[in-house]
């Protein structure tokens, strides 16, 4: 049976004759636990990465029972000169809802995202963000995660994470929905696992951020210079869908180089296998 779930939100963005500041709130007392839970950077990146059209996300946990999802993009006509901005959106997740409810952070974001295009980029107090949801058996966020890390680098990331100071990157060479997507199943298992404060983005987050923070995860399609003096671990995640496509292609070359490939291998193993339990039988038979 489901039931309407309602979560606080804040928007921070350009405020018509002011600047950046919060810019909209569905409860006072949600703009004082987010600027605790981001140690008051409200927008983890810098301004120069968020480009029009593209969003980034990034999620933390540190102050209260929350899990934050931020989802940072550029707004249009924000203030009195109608100028553009880059608009942070945060949504505070009660954690017993999102771990032990299951509730999909995915969700989160795509109610977070009709939010806006039915509200646009709204000022002063807000109506919290309504989700349909009823308690299920599988986590979404972890059945995902599963589908692209293997055990092993789960163990990994797990084993970093729980070092007094972590910072690592984790290479996964997708399109940045299936990066974010990778992001919100990191940030459950965490979550699950007990890290009693992290953030997990999609981008290199401002210096502050890597500063404040003791554990952080950075999910990216490439990898970045870093520092020497900081120790990090790299999760390299293998992109199965490519190495399939790329074995297929491997395999036309090959035929079309007159070679003979395809089943024929995997039917010679099969015969020789057949023969095999065939003269057990015998032997055991004559015996």
């Amino acid at each position: 049976m489901s039931s309407i779930v309602e979560l606080d939100h804040i928007v921070y963005s350009l405020v018509p004759y002011k600047g950046y500041a919060v810019r909209a709130w569905s409860k006072k007392e949600a703009v004082y636990n987010a600027e605790r839970a981001f140690k008051g950077w409200f927008s983890p990146y810098e301004q120069f990465i968020v480009r029009p059209g593209a969003e980034l996300r990034a999620v933390v946990k540190g102050f209260g029972d929350y899990i934050y999802v931020a989802r940072v993009f550029v707004g249009e006509r924000l203030d009195e000169l109608k100028r553009s901005g880059v608009v942070s959106h945060i949504a505070l997740v009660p954690l017993d809802i999102a771990v032990e409810k299951k509730l999909s952070l995915e969700e989160v974001d795509k109610t977070m995202a009709n939010y806006t295009v039915l509200k646009g980029i709204e000022l002063n107090e807000i109506e919290p963000l309504r989700i349909s949801f009823g308690e299920k058996d599988r986590d979404e966020d972890i059945e995902y995660l599963k589908t692209v890390v293997d055990v092993e680098n789960a163990r990994k990331l797990l084993t970093a994470i729980s070092q007094p100071e972590s910072k690592t990157i984790v290479i996964f060479k997708r399109d940045p929905w299936s990066r974010a997507r990778l992001a919100y199943g990191l940030a459950k298992m965490l979550a699950i696992h007990k890290v009693a404060e992290y953030i997990v983005t999609v981008e290199k987050p401002i210096d502050n951020i890597l500063i404040e923070f003791t554990k952080v995860v950075i999910v990216l399609d490439k990898m970045l210079p870093l520092r020497r003096t900081e120790n990090w671990t790299v999760v390299k995640i293998t992109d199965e869908g490519g190495k399939i496509e790329t074995e297929a292609d491997i395999e036309e070359t090959l035929r079309r180089l007159g070679y003979k490939t395809g089943s024929q291998p995997q039917l010679n193993r099969w015969c020789y296998a057949i023969y095999r339990i065939y003269d057990a039988l015998e032997t055991q038979c004559s015996l």
